[in-house]
């Protein structure tokens, strides 16, 4: 069906808030189109209602029960079901009908797609239970607005004429959560474009509404290029660095819609107060206009290189911060932080970024951390160590849990607070048929896992310096 085919670049992850499951969608390379299947239902239709659909009652339900049910109607969670009625304005594939009820949430509740009435969208169906045709943020549903390339290509299929193999939109983006106030991405007109594989070479250009397509593209791994404005870059706004090469087979029709992002660079440390890189660290960056302490920024990892970097940042004015949530965290030991190192949002150094421009030392400086100390944690195996994958964790009474750094065979290091309780554990899964072949057995009946017993830290007890987590014998009974 087309649209195994049409999204092939539908983001792999879909982020939703806290609280909620993550869906996850696949994202699978182009394939040979398929086109419009007999059992397809595609088209482009009106939100005309909006009815969550009961769940059914518990055979002796209570009236707290029955008064829980209801609220939860109102309120559907990822696993109710919500039924649309549409209007269809376009049909593509389906049934001769001017209206059409499609439903959403279930057991793909995650995933479910939440349209709103008086909307327009693009609705790819799939049927589940009961005959119902289902709807999921994973199968290409969408605004209409957002089908400005797609629309015509739907067209051409049920029409029967000539498909594009690569089409999309090319639009001036900026990175998630740095768009300007009152900026949306912008299509960008008459931009010529190219196609590049070691034997082919394929030109276009956008129209007016930023849209563009290639035709008769041959198989092969291509380059995609444009001539565009001055200190602009293609890219994917969820990936660092320049676009990569898409593979295209021979009858492809692939949507690839494609950023043209700003150069400006934000790059940096985040210092500890001996003036040296923290090992981990994390830090958001914000418009300076947009800064919220409960809202979250542009992320960006400090890791081995002791290094932070935000790419393809427009001009605007930034703040940058350390630890905005404020998280007691042994790993990176440290209250909030504004750059260049102030504690308050009022004392911050805006950056003020110009077009195109690099800022190469944007460093963080830290100073009164929280109390720590270190913990060296020994594993012991009575009767030796079995085959199998060990691991080793400390989880805190409150804030964030040390990660733990290996020293060597069967010795880690943590860094606890010193505020804080910890317990310790260290648990191996074992690898049972290396385990019975080592004992000369051939059938045994081994567990799959087994736990050391684990120990109580006190992170005010500078005293202890040192703990043993051993590991029992392995039972291994001839079967």
């Amino acid at each position: 069906m087309i649209r195994r085919v049409i999204f092939a670049m539908l983001p792999l992850l879909f982020f939703v808030p806290g609280g909620i499951s993550a869906c996850t969608c696949s994202k699978a390379p182009a394939g040979t189109c398929q086109g419009l299947q007999p059992d397809d239902v595609v088209f482009v239709g009106t939100v005309t209602d909006v009815e969550n659909v009961p769940s059914p009652a518990p055979d002796a339900a209570t009236p707290a029960d029955s008064q829980t049910a209801g609220s939860t109607a109102s309120a559907p969670d990822s696993t109710s079901v919500i039924h649309y009625h549409f209007k269809i304005d376009d049909k593509f594939a389906g049934p001769d009908v001017a209206e059409i009820d499609i439903f959403s949430g279930g057991d793909d509740g995650d995933c479910g797609y939440r349209f709103r009435k008086g909307d327009r969208y693009i609705v790819f169906t799939q049927q589940e239970s009961e005959g119902r045709l289902f709807a999921t943020i994973c199968n290409g549903t969408r605004p209409a607005s957002d089908g400005r390339a797609l629309l015509p290509q739907l067209r051409a299929m049920r029409n029967h004429q000539r498909v594009a193999s690569v089409f999309g939109v090319l639009r001036r983006s900026d990175p998630p959560l740095l768009a300007p106030v009152e900026d949306p991405d912008d299509p960008l007109p008459h931009i010529k474009l190219k196609l590049r594989s070691k034997d082919d070479r394929f030109a276009t250009s956008t129209g007016p509404d930023g849209v563009y397509s290639f035709y008769d593209v041959h198989a092969g791994e291509y380059h995609f290029s444009a001539s565009l404005p001055a200190r602009m870059e293609l890219t994917e706004k969820t990936l660092p660095g320049a676009l990569p090469p898409i593979k295209i087979p021979n009858g492809a029709c692939y949507e690839y819609n494609v950023d043209a992002l700003p150069l400006g660079k934000i790059r940096g440390s985040v210092l500890g107060p001996d003036q040296r890189p923290l090992k981990l660290a994390s830090v958001e960056l914000y418009r300076a206009d947009r800064f919220k302490d409960t809202e979250p920024g542009l992320w960006g990892f400090q890791g081995s290189k002791g290094e932070f970097e935000f790419d393809h940042i427009g001009p605007g004015e930034y703040i940058l911060v350390f630890n905005r949530t404020n998280r007691k965290d042994p790993n990176s030991p440290f209250p909030r932080a504004f750059y260049p190192g102030v504690a308050e949002q009022n004392e911050t150094a805006v950056i003020t970024l110009k077009d195109g421009e690099q800022l190469q030392k944007a460093n963080i400086q830290l100073y009164d951390g929280y109390p720590t100390r270190k913990i060296r944690v020994q594993l012991e195996w009575k009767d030796g160590r079995p085959p199998g994958s060990v691991t080793i964790m400390a989880k805190a009474s409150e804030g964030e849990n040390p990660a733990a750094q290996r020293i060597d065979e069967g010795i880690y290091d943590f860094t606890l607070l010193q505020s804080e309780h910890y317990t310790i554990s260290a648990w191996e899964d074992l690898a049972p048929q290396r385990l019975s072949q080592r004992r000369g057995k051939e059938t045994c009946t081994i567990p799959a896992r087994i736990d050391a017993e684990p120990a109580s830290v006190d992170g005010a007890d500078t005293e202890t310096k040192e703990i043993t987590l051993t590991f029992p014998s392995v039972a291994c009974d001839q079967q």
